[in-house]
């Protein structure tokens, strides 16, 4: 592992090699494209000019942040780079509130990444105070659930 330096740019097509280096599926390019620009804020870490972790957060601007696509490429794992993936982007958003705001900072742990993130301090769903974290994955063009207005 050489020098990594933290990156404020990355390619969509960076962005699905780092997808693809975990097992994610790649996403098409315009979902790729918007998926990073609609990203209030996302980092890199490059070994040279190769990405090699990335992370990207969605933020309300008011007091939800949910941090997406926390990638480090296995290679990488285990040297304390996921850690600072996800304090870069906790600190970024922090920068952006007024002394005494709280935030609320969400995530959707891949299985088995839960003791990974326990160690920053978060928690699991449910507790005694939360329900279950829930998710669904809708295919378009594909049979989707009917609603009615």
């Amino acid at each position: 592992m050489g020098q990594l330096k933290l990156s404020e740019t990355l390619t969509p097509e960076e962005y699905n090699q780092l997808r693809v280096s975990v097992g994610w599926e790649t996403l098409t390019p315009r979902q790729a494209r918007d998926g990073l620009a609609g990203s209030a804020f996302y980092v890199a870490f490059r070994d040279g000019k190769k990405p090699v972790a990335m992370g990207r957060v969605l933020f309300d601007h008011g007091y939800t942040a949910y941090l997406a696509d926390i990638i480090v490429t296995p290679g990488y794992q285990r040297h304390g780079l996921g850690s600072k993936v996800v304090k870069t982007l906790i600190h970024r958003v922090l920068a952006t509130c007024a002394p005494g705001e709280k935030i609320l900072f969400a995530l959707g742990a891949a299985y088995g990444k839960e003791p990974f993130y326990e160690t920053m301090g978060f928690y699991r769903r449910p507790n005694d105070q939360e329900g279950h974290g829930m998710n669904q994955w809708i295919t378009v063009g594909q049979a989707a659930p009917q609603i009615e207005l």
